[in-house]
């Protein structure tokens, strides 16, 4: 009986060796018979958007103050804006606040309600970029004491990640094409293929609320620059 157990436990570890062995010569086989690249493409757009966040802020004694003059400003501004915005943009309220205001009195030792704060927040969507400059200034003249940020964008991201990715897939190619030419060796044939790629990011202008007596003063300049779309692919090339 100790025999035969003896043999079957024989029989267990020559098999082990056996599969460790194929799985090695299978995993080295694979490794010697591909080669693994990264291709990259990338294009430069002008914007075709801009996204203009602004707020009008008031403060007050009491809270139905604060909310009762920011509502008559933010209607101005908002006015003004309409007037001179196309047919396809638009005006969205983001964000609206109203919290208390304290302060500390030395006196009292104490901290005290002082008064109200309120803000509206809007973004304007436009396709005009060569009169955001005008924009911006209109807005502030009537009311706009804070300008938050000013971004772009594309509504064709979508063609331009396509663009990207056939650079990338073309890029991939070639490098694995000097390689394999340069050792010697012959594309067969893609064993595997893994895409990817990057959202436009909008291209951003901050603005801060101690900027807005000098751009008052003087027209406000405003250059779009450009987006960039970027796109990678992996690719798993059959080698011979």
């Amino acid at each position: 009986m100790s025999k035969y157990i003896n043999f079957l436990k024989g029989i267990f570890l020559l098999s082990i060796v056996l599969l460790s062995s194929w799985a090695y010569a299978q995993s080295d086989k694979y490794e010697k018979n591909t080669l693994e690249v990264t291709g990259r493409g990338e294009i430069k757009i002008k914007p075709d958007t801009a996204y203009l966040r602004l707020s009008v802020e008031t403060t007050a004694k009491k809270a139905s103050d604060a909310v009762k003059e920011n509502a008559e400003k933010m209607k101005t501004v908002i006015d003004k804006l309409k007037s001179q915005i196309g047919k396809g943009d638009k005006i969205s309220t983001t964000g609206y606040q109203l919290y208390p205001l304290y302060d500390y009195n030395d006196k009292t030792k104490k901290t005290e309600l002082t008064g109200y704060r309120a803000t509206n927040e809007v973004v304007v969507e436009t396709k005009n970029l060569n009169d955001l400059g005008k924009l911006i200034d209109s807005a502030t003249q009537v009311g706009a004491n804070r300008i938050e940020n000013l971004s772009f964008g594309s509504d064709k991201k979508e063609q331009y990640r396509k663009e990207a990715l056939a650079k990338a897939v073309k890029d991939a190619k070639e490098t694995a094409e000097i390689v394999a030419g340069a050792s010697g060796l012959k594309i067969v044939k893609i064993l595997k293929i893994s895409p990817s790629y990057e959202i436009p990011v909008p291209v951003y202008r901050d603005f801060g609320a101690q900027k807005l007596a000098a751009m008052e003063a003087a027209p406000t300049p405003i250059e779009p620059g450009e987006l960039t779309v970027s796109a990678t692919v992996n690719v798993v090339y059959e080698i011979q």
